[in-house]
């Protein structure tokens, strides 16, 4: 990842492991592939050249060859290897960005918007359904919401979530990842509404809810669009969860413009939230923009949010005690079984523990017993 500061940091720190392992000897080669290398291509092959081979991003004929693999299939989506859990996968329906915020780098990394094509798409969800397993279809993207616009005409997002809806039958769920909020349209949320395996789980990354810097960010919308959209949403999936994103610190956030933001999440009460100091990153506008905030202002704002977040979460979590709720067992660690509401996505937002071995992979239902800020407690 080459996204922010912090994951450039994480991904410079797992280069250095990987070369005291390789001298160590637990492993013969290197080879580093990522927006980090696609963004820093030169200078990383210049500070790393333990590395034994360098790709930029899309370059499976060349990442083939120096695995041996032998000739890489017309569409390598299909014989892809799921890395995480054997009952989660996930399936990327489009690559790139065409929106031009201020902030980000991720354009000049992996260039414009292309959805794939659905064919290629569906092949993939049948061949992960055929073996069984996965019963959590992920959907991602740079940005999902604007699948197909540059594809066959009238085959949008709404259409391929519907088409792969019927393919996963009603033992399943889907979880849809990273919409783009301006474009998040009422025929989307409809579109939810009417599959019983689309999870009622939207992540809407507003970045900011005040609309003098959603202006500067150039993200598009305003505070009342954002309290418009999110209304229509719960009016229209009553108990969807909604997710975000928010960053700290960007130029020109004064301290009553960072209040603000701060009354009116209180007011939304997002179902989950993220946080990040802003990360000034170079070839972006905002980089040289007027109006920097300090790198510790942003740090505290950031841990201001978290707080405010936390109580939020607190309080959602109290109300669900006493209610039975539909759980995906992601592990058991020899105490606990931990799992999943709908509300969650993996590795990212809340868990039900339940102190019973139950079987990864498998829904079961759970009566909640207790609940902290950001865990669920439960038993059968």
């Amino acid at each position: 990842c080459g996204f922010i500061g912090d994951a450039k940091e994480q991904s410079i720190q797992a280069i250095l492991e990987a070369v005291e392992d390789k001298k160590a000897g637990k492993f013969s080669k290197i080879l580093l592939t990522g927006c980090l290398i696609q963004r820093y291509f030169k200078e990383l092959k210049n500070e790393f050249p333990e590395a034994d081979g360098y790709f930029r991003l899309g370059d499976i004929k060349g990442l083939t060859a120096a695995l041996k693999a032998g000739k890489p299939e017309p569409d390598p989506y299909g014989s892809r290897v799921a890395l995480e859990y054997d009952h989660v996968a996930y399936i990327k329906i489009a690559d790139g960005c065409d929106h031009k915020c201020s902030y980000c780098a991720i354009p000049g990394i992996r260039g414009k918007y292309i959805s794939r094509h659905p064919d290629s798409i569906i092949k993939e969800t049948e061949t992960i359904l055929s073996g069984g397993r996965v019963k959590e279809l992920i959907l991602i993207g740079q940005e999902i919401s604007s699948y197909g616009k540059d594809i066959r005409k009238g085959y949008d997002i709404n259409r391929l979530i519907g088409d792969i809806s019927v393919l996963c039958g009603k033992d399943r769920w889907i979880r849809l990842l990273y919409t783009h909020p301006p474009i998040v349209t009422d025929s989307f949320i409809e579109t939810i509404a009417a599959h019983d395996n689309i999870c009622k789980y939207i992540d809407f990354p507003v970045q900011h809810t005040e609309t003098e810097i959603l202006k500067l960010m150039k993200r598009g919308g305003s505070t009342g669009k954002i309290f418009t959209k999110i209304e229509e949403m719960r009016r229209i999936i009553p108990g969807i969860a909604v997710r975000t994103s928010i960053i700290t610190g960007f130029p020109g956030e004064a301290r009553r413009v960072f209040n603000s933001m701060k009354k009116n999440l209180e007011k939304i009460r997002f179902d989950r939230l993220g946080v990040f100091p802003y990360s000034k990153e170079e070839n972006t506008p905002a980089y040289d923009m007027d109006g920097q905030i300090s790198v510790r202002t942003a740090v505290k704002r950031a841990s201001e949010i978290m707080e405010l977040q936390r109580e939020i979460s607190y309080e959602n979590n109290r109300k669900l005690i006493g209610c039975r709720e539909r759980v995906l067992i992601d592990r058991y660690d020899g105490e606990f079984s931990y799992g999943r509401t709908y509300r969650d996505a993996p590795d990212v937002d809340n868990e039900v523990l339940i102190r019973s071995e139950l079987k990864p992979g498998e829904f079961y239902n759970i009566e909640i017993t207790d609940a902290s800020e950001y865990e669920l407690t439960g038993r059968i």
